[in-house]
């Protein structure tokens, strides 16, 4: 580097020069070695690493270990079984019969007695599709509304985003008044359905026609105001010169959303969209709150059946076998996620 000119960080020639020899002489007064600079950026990170295998990675490779075993949380010991408890979890299989003669067995689907975790599977499934899309697009509506020049737009924001701020037990008992019977709701409809000569008032959290649609409608109210914080970070950091050229060239406001501001939110759709599938699949305590899993295990989703099975039953071996096929599941979805952001990106 010639004398005047500036490194990377600014400062010119002779002061980073001067820099290096005073590190260099430190570091040999000291008598610390480059190995020894290294041990010691791995004894600054050792805490968090400690911390991560001792609270997160440990508990999830003994509950791996518990999965082939017919554990007893009482006496916090087991039978190794093996495959049984996955076998126990899937049997019978919704596709029955040999290579030539596959047949559905929709059974599974269709009647909790049959399999429970196949029919709980299905309720998450159906949750999923029902929350994910109204969760990301009514966060990205909200977000490009707010996003612009309106009055009161912090309160606004505040009051979309209040809903995360509620624990989700605390959610579902509010919601399970309002859809209760002689609720708020039911209260509303009443006379309206009276009036066109319908029965619009509903036992809402009874019915097992309705109780899940209750959960669904409680997971879209927080979803909203969550995703729409990502993507007002998001619109954030798409450049107005983008938007000026766009307008310059002539065009609307949908060719300036499609062409400009949805490709530039590429990594914040992947981001909620992962976020958004893991927390539906991973969906609990409103489920519970609200309904305990019935009427007629109509909100009985995955975690609450692991749950149940795992503390309520106390077989904690079939318990950990689900949630080792419920990470199997979210892993390969993010891993289609992943795959097809890979896809879509343009290199320059």
């Amino acid at each position: 580097m010639a004398v005047g000119e500036r490194d990377e960080s600014g400062d010119s020639g002779v002061v980073s020069a001067v820099r290096d020899v005073l590190d260099g002489s430190l570091r040999a007064r000291l008598g610390v070695t480059e190995d020894q600079n290294n041990l010691m950026g791995f004894l600054f990170v050792a805490p968090n690493v400690l911390m991560f295998s001792v609270f997160l990675l440990g508990p999830v490779l003994y509950a791996f270990y518990i999965s082939f075993q017919e554990w007893s949380i009482l006496r916090n010991a087991g039978t190794w079984v093996g495959l049984a408890n996955y076998v126990d979890v899937l049997t019978p299989l919704p596709v029955q019969g040999g290579l030539t003669n596959l047949q559905l067995n929709t059974s599974v689907f269709t009647d909790p007695s049959v399999n429970l975790f196949w029919y709980s599977l299905k309720t998450t499934v159906i949750y999923a599709v029902g929350t994910v899309p109204l969760q990301i697009y009514g966060g990205l509506a909200v977000a490009l509304m707010l996003d612009k020049r309106v009055r009161m737009k912090k309160a606004y924001r505040a009051a979309y985003f209040m809903p995360v701020m509620l624990s989700g037990a605390a959610s579902a008992v509010m919601w399970r008044w309002f859809l209760a019977a002689d609720g708020v709701i039911n209260n509303f409809l009443e006379p309206i359905g009276e009036l066109v000569g319908v029965q619009l008032a509903q036992n809402w959290a009874g019915n097992p026609s309705y109780a899940l649609g209750g959960v669904m409608l409680m997971a879209i109210w927080g979803g909203i105001g969550s995703n729409m914080i990502f993507f007002l970070a998001g619109l954030q950091n798409v450049p107005e010169e983008l938007y000026e050229a766009a307008r310059i060239d002539g065009a609307s406001a949908w060719q300036r959303f499609r062409h400009v501001t949805w490709p530039n939110l590429g990594n914040t759709n992947f981001f909620v969209i992962v976020m958004a599938i893991i927390g539906a699949f991973q969906v609990f305590g409103i489920a519970l709150v609200y309904s305990e899993g019935g009427p007629v295990y109509a909100t009985t989703t995955i975690v609450l059946l692991i749950y149940q099975r795992a503390f309520e039953e106390g077989k904690m071996g079939v318990g950990a076998a689900m949630a080792f096929i419920l990470f199997l599941i979210i892993f390969a979805f993010s891993y289609h996620q992943y795959r097809h952001r890979q896809q879509e990106e343009v290199t320059y």
